[in-house]
């Protein structure tokens, strides 16, 4: 008997939690699986996005600190290559630093030209020791 009755809770658990109109429901994500659009933009996913897509840690610390309207970095409309190169070099806050071995320049240039529309030049990736602590663009 408690075989049949736990059967029937757990069909009637099931029942219930598949009902509702939908407008309690977040919109579809895309599928994980989904091609990225470009070369870059699937760099970005893997070397950043775990933190800097929707819903990662950086996409919150940013929502805090400078609102959601700039918290996806694939967003905005106000970062610089040059800015990019210095909060992913020295790192900014809870952002570590990323060394070379972990995204080269050639890579950081690729992640710039898919936030920003433009390269980062590769001799200013050096000279990236200024402006990074604190500052926001």
């Amino acid at each position: 008997m408690t075989r049949l009755a736990t059967a029937r809770a757990l069909a009637g658990c099931l029942f219930l939690s598949s009902c509702g109109t939908g407008a309690d429901q977040p919109e579809a994500a895309a599928p994980a699986d989904a091609a990225p659009a470009s070369p870059e933009q699937a760099l970005f996913l893997q070397k950043c996005g775990i933190c800097h897509s929707q819903g990662g840690t950086g996409t919150m610390m940013l929502a805090r600190r400078l609102g959601d309207e700039k918290s996806l970095l694939a967003e905005r409309e106000d970062l610089t290559p040059e800015y990019i190169a210095a909060v992913v070099r020295h790192g900014l806050n809870s952002m570590p630093p990323i060394t070379r071995v972990e995204l080269t320049d050639a890579q950081l240039s690729d992640v710039s030209l898919y936030l920003t529309g433009k390269p980062l030049m590769l001799d200013a990736a050096a000279q990236t020791g200024a402006g990074a602590e604190g500052e926001e663009p």
